[in-house]
């Protein structure tokens, strides 16, 4: 036992004291320089502004929300398939997010024009290039070293060193117990920062609507091809119908052949309306299902543009070189003529 407490470390904090009064310029020093340092940076770093927007996307089942819309249909005697189910959609919100930091998304925005807080219209390429790399660019940087192709993306080194600093600047998060999707960008110019805000918000409602009624689009268009074609078919069947009877019904003679041609003209008449009427039912059907997979996208808070700069936090920046400039004077006050041996014990 008397072993283990001579191998305690003795700390008189008496001394230790002594020792940080001694040494009480070299920390005043070390504070004033790291202070300094820290006064100098903030000064001179980049402003920085941050606009946000908030967006609402539709939280609903894919099918069972038709409500009173599949009850005028099925009045109307269409039925929309799985309008009674409970099928929930398949595209869950948390990832809307993710499309803001895509490729595709950040290659639309640079052929984007943003104005400036000084009413200069500008591709957003550009106001990158000049505005936050400040036309720091290797050129040798800029070259496209692979051969380009519609199959898949080629980029310069410097496109994906700006894509990497985009997705730090651009953001979106998914609230999951309100539904809010919060938008943000952050840019030197407040304007700029304001319009790229709002452009991402427009890019994911649009992405999400797309993405909700690719198929049902793609089923309408369909239909309608199919329609027209067999609306001319059935057009074209009832004018032959009207002609033959207008050619036939004061004639007294009765051939075989006459008949014949004429069971044929009428069958081909009734199976191409039994058919144009069927495409137009599924038509119809087709057109109420897309709006009913349409999304409701609602900006619940527009981007406004900032009137404070987010960053440089000065204050905050001072306070904390201070303190390491205090906590840098006394691990020198303490290695210095090993003044730690005078407390340690």
């Amino acid at each position: 036992m008397e072993e283990e407490k001579d191998d305690l470390i003795n700390i008189n904090f008496g001394a230790l004291l002594s020792v940080f009064k001694k040494e009480i310029l070299i920390i005043i020093l070390a504070t004033l320089i790291f202070t300094s340092g820290g006064v100098t940076y903030a000064l001179l770093a980049r402003e920085e502004f941050e606009a946000s927007g908030k967006i609402l996307p539709e939280m609903q089942s894919k099918t069972g929300n038709l409500g009173q819309l599949a009850g005028l249909a099925s009045l109307a005697g269409f039925d929309i398939g799985g309008a009674s189910g409970s099928g929930i959609d398949a595209v869950r919100p948390d990832l809307y997010p993710d499309v803001l930091k895509s490729t595709p998304f950040f290659l639309s925005l640079f052929k984007v024009k943003v104005k400036t807080k000084d009413n200069q219209e500008i591709p957003f390429a550009q106001f990158y290039d000049t505005f936050v790399l400040k036309n720091k660019i290797k050129q040798e940087n800029t070259k496209i070293q692979y051969p380009q192709s519609n199959e898949y993306i080629t980029l310069s080194y410097q496109t994906e060193k700006n894509i990497v600093d985009l997705r730090r600047r651009i953001n979106a998060v998914y609230d999951k117990k309100t539904g809010l999707i919060t938008v943000n960008a952050k840019f030197p110019d407040p304007v700029v920062a304001t319009l790229v805000t709002n452009y991402s918000m427009n890019y994911l409602t649009q992405y999400i609507t797309n993405y909700r009624t690719e198929k049902a689009k793609r089923d309408l268009n369909f239909l309608a091809e199919r329609l027209d074609a067999a609306k001319g078919k059935y057009y074209n069947n009832q004018a032959k119908k009207a002609q033959y009877s207008d050619q036939y019904q004061l004639s007294m003679m009765k051939l075989q052949t006459a008949d014949l041609q004429r069971e044929r003209i009428e069958s081909e008449y009734r199976i191409s309306s039994t058919f144009y009427n069927t495409l137009l039912q599924k038509y119809e059907e087709a057109k109420l299902k897309l709006q009913q997979e349409t999304p409701v996208i609602k900006v619940l808070e527009p981007p406004v543009v900032p009137n404070k700069k987010t960053e440089p936090k000065r204050v905050i920046i001072v306070l904390i070189s201070a303190i390491l400039g205090i906590v840098f004077g006394m691990i020198v006050s303490l290695v210095r003529k090993k003044n730690y041996k005078l407390f340690i014990s």
